[in-house]
């Protein structure tokens, strides 16, 4: 009974804390109005910036083909893979470092991280590169000759993709957050959409190697233009001082991020990485087009996890669980609920919304269909990778999604050759239900609380260790 008359009195607490949120702003001190505010623009320019997104992939399926637009989907695939893990965790490890020394005034240490990471993010991007371009010359004979121009335009954009990678998180780590998002996700994708659109509308055709030029000149760009800001507050915001470096300290926790951010990298995107082993371009467009679709879907978890990560955080430091899991439950059913409704609605617009994408892409239906139940059951789930990251088991994270990374290869390798597209679907959509899932017990473990979807106020137990 005290149990439920707590857990009550915190589901009317968040309740009338949500109903009083403009007033707390209004009210609250800088640094909370400051993460609010940040918070909200996170979410408006990702909004704005899947739209363009969306859009652009639209265009580039209709100027280049089905065909093409599969190689034109793999080589993205590979920039973004190659991109995110080059920096080798300095991108991410910047959110801890950067902001530790400048707010303890060491700008030595603060001037030395953000401009020795920079070079040491180009130099293993170059050297990445040389050995991606050594595969291409040696390797030209066991694959397609279609792919080799877009890959070798890809080796050069892809270093620039890293070098943004870092320059994003380190304008991040100032809370510079419309400077750190609104030139990737906005800039970036706006200019290849602007530059199908010219080419499209100038009837000049349109190869998948020159979208990737297209690509190769918008990363460009926008990381110059991103990257000329970000540098000229630094120098206003930080003292000039002489650089210091702990380069063995930044790799101990660089090295580590790399690993976990990989495995989920490479978790997300080994289905189309494999799939090119099987199938042709065709297909790939198919299956790349419905996963385009999905991310739709996919932004109400991420506007949940935007919202809640924090205060996950903050109940766990204080020890209280009934309102973590209140908070937690409440979550899952607000997640649960948004993205099964937007789920339908795709589902019923999907002929139109692939049709889009040109004739013969609404056979993507089916592979559309079994990925959508892969995300309802992580969102049925509930929070759980979040809670665990918030409450210092981020080990038992990193182990489930390796776990669940080799699984997905495996069951990709078994069901492509016989399924094709069909079958990556099939696998990822388990893999990624089974890791929710293991990850939603995991919770339960180790803080003796549940995060599972359900209408039923939420009941601590207590922790089993």
């Amino acid at each position: 009974m005290a149990i439920t008359s707590q857990t009550s009195h915190v589901q009317n607490g968040l309740a009338s804390r949500l109903a009083g949120l403009y007033a707390r702003l209004k009210g609250a001190d800088a640094n909370t109005r400051d993460t609010a505010f940040a918070a909200l623009k996170v979410l408006t320019i990702r909004c704005l910036g899947a739209a363009i997104a969306y859009i652009t992939q639209v265009l580039l399926s209709r100027a280049l083909g089905q065909s093409d637009y599969g190689v034109f989907a793999l080589v993205w695939v590979w920039i973004i893979v190659l991109g995110h893990l080059t920096p080798a965790g300095l991108a991410q490890a910047a959110l801890k470092y950067v902001p530790h020394y400048h707010a303890l005034k060491q700008p030595a240490l603060t001037r030395g991280y953000i401009f020795h990471g920079l070079r040491l993010v180009a130099l293993f991007s170059v050297i990445t590169a040389l050995i991606g371009g050594t595969i291409l010359f040696f390797g030209q004979n066991y694959f397609d000759n279609i792919y080799a121009l877009p890959f070798l335009i890809a080796l050069l954009a892809f270093p620039l993709f890293a070098l943004q990678d870092y320059v994003e998180n380190i304008a991040r780590s100032f809370n510079w957050m419309i400077l750190a998002i609104a030139p990737p996700f906005i800039v970036r994708h706006g200019l290849i959409g602007a530059g199908v659109l010219t080419a499209f509308l100038l009837d000049v055709p349109l190869t998948a190697a020159a979208a990737v030029a297209i690509t190769l000149g918008a990363v460009l760009i926008s990381l110059t233009l991103q990257a000329g800001f970000v540098f000229w507050r630094i120098r206003k915001t930080v003292p000039a001082a002489a650089h210091k470096t702990d380069l063995r300290t930044w790799l101990k926790t660089a090295l580590p991020l790399v690993f976990v951010d990989g495995t989920l990298l490479l978790f997300s995107n080994a289905d189309i990485l494999i799939l090119s082993l099987f199938v042709s371009p065709a297909e790939i467009a198919l299956y790349f087009a419905a996963s385009r679709i999905l991310q739709l879907v996919a932004f109400v978890q991420y506007a949940a996890a935007a919202a809640t990560t924090q205060q996950f955080s903050a109940l766990n430091a204080t020890g209280h669980h009934m309102a973590l899991e209140a908070l937690a439950r409440t979550t899952t059913r607000l997640t649960f609920l948004a993205a099964a409704a937007a789920a339908v609605t795709i589902y019923l617009m999907a002929p139109f919304l692939l049709q889009l994408f040109g004739d013969g892409f609404v056979g993507a239906m089916p592979i559309l269909a079994i990925l959508m139940i892969g995300l309802i059951v992580q969102a049925f789930s509930g929070p759980a990778e979040s809670v665990l990251n918030m409450s210092g088991h981020e080990r038992t994270t990193a182990l489930t999604y390796t776990a669940a990374l080799l699984l997905n290869i495996c069951l990709n390798l078994i069901l492509i050759p016989a399924y094709g597209a069909v079958g990556a679907a099939i696998a990822t959509a388990l893999s990624l239900a089974l890791a929710s899932l293991t990850l939603t017990f995991a919770v339960r473990k180790h803080l003796g609380i549940s995060v599972f979807f359900s209408l039923r106020p939420a009941r601590a137990t207590p922790p089993s260790e």
